[in-house]
């Protein structure tokens, strides 16, 4: 029986992971593998991300309502002002978001949300279904002997390329061009959901390899960090029905011996934990060059990583 006070150790975990470019679901699996807990891992590392969601959408909260067709309240304007038209050739160099109506920013965000959750959902769900039988035969796709796994490799293949990313950030001496997320391309979409889907499997980073993806693609840093952020909703929600679904089939739960309102103070935990963390994460990325950022970001990767297979090799 998983004891409460490690649920909610598990749930501040979640909050401070979920945003950083190392597996949160994959440090939860082998917290608990530890344990010998190994076959409710999986399905606890996956429910404590609903708290990280639920900070996902108190984060974002206008483009959810941007979504759902929900008009934002106006700010006041000073009287008789009259509406300033941005100048277009201005616009299109600075921002060509502006141009863009409600209804098309509405359309185009529901068309990234939907076909990058139906690549997910396509890699995803044969891989959660492998993950899940590895599990619970009590491995974890393991290499030297059980210090390193394939999640790991993964992780600090996407570390790199942050480094990468940052240097040539950094060292460009040109102003680069990038798009929004409203002008990306059908396939630019379909590949980062199926890079998201790819990180199902624990210690691959959900965040920084849809975030890299996008980047690649050519997005701008924020609506490449805005964007990894919304696709977790959908892949959170779904991920845990399948979950549900499985249980149902099996006849078996992935939540015994832990007590139910554990669970939901543990999303709880993690949602206020995750709130707090989101707004540091987005804080910092605003404030500081996005090449120190990203070179920030792949060391926390590498050096995290690298901790958790040196401690894997004492031990074995």
């Amino acid at each position: 029986m998983v004891a409460v006070w490690l649920i909610v150790i598990l749930a501040v975990v979640q909050g401070i992971l979920e945003w950083l470019p190392v597996s949160s679901e994959g440090q939860l699996v082998l917290i608990l593998t530890w344990l010998n807990e190994s076959q409710n891992a999986l399905a606890i590392a996956l429910f404590l991300h609903l708290g990280t969601m639920l900070a996902v959408i108190a984060r974002f909260w206008k483009d959810i309502f941007l979504l759902l067709g929900i008009k934002l309240p106006k700010k006041k304007t000073a009287e008789n002002e009259e509406e300033v038209i941005p100048n277009k050739l201005e616009t299109e160099e600075n921002n060509s978001e502006q141009l863009l109506s409600v209804k098309d920013k509405q359309r185009r965000l529901w068309k990234f949300l939907l076909l990058a959750t139906t690549a997910t959902a396509i890699i995803g769900i044969p891989l959660y279904l492998l993950v899940k039988y590895v599990l619970q035969e009590g491995e974890l796709l393991k290499f030297a002997g059980g210090a390193i796994t394939g999640g790991d490799i993964i992780t600090i293949l996407i570390g790199v390329f942050l480094i990468g990313t940052g240097i040539f950030i950094l060292i460009s001496k040109r102003r680069i061009s990038r798009k929004s997320i409203f002008e990306m391309s059908v396939l630019e979409m379909l590949i980062v959901g199926a890079v998201q889907g790819i990180a199902v499997i624990p210690g691959v980073s959900r965040s920084g390899s849809t975030i890299g993806a996008m980047l690649i693609e050519g997005v701008e840093e924020e609506d490449s960090l805005r964007g990894s952020f919304l696709l977790s909703i959908p892949a959170v929600i779904g991920a845990n029905i399948l979950t549900i679904i499985i249980d149902l089939i099996q006849g078996d739960l992935s939540f015994e011996g832990v007590p139910i309102y554990a669970m939901f103070l543990a999303v709880l935990v993690s949602g206020v934990v995750g709130f707090i963390t989101i707004d540091l994460f987005l804080r910092l990325a605003k404030k500081i060059n996005f090449g120190w950022f990203c070179l920030t970001l792949g060391a926390l990767a590498l050096i995290i990583t690298l901790v958790i297979i040196i401690l894997n090799l004492t031990t074995i």
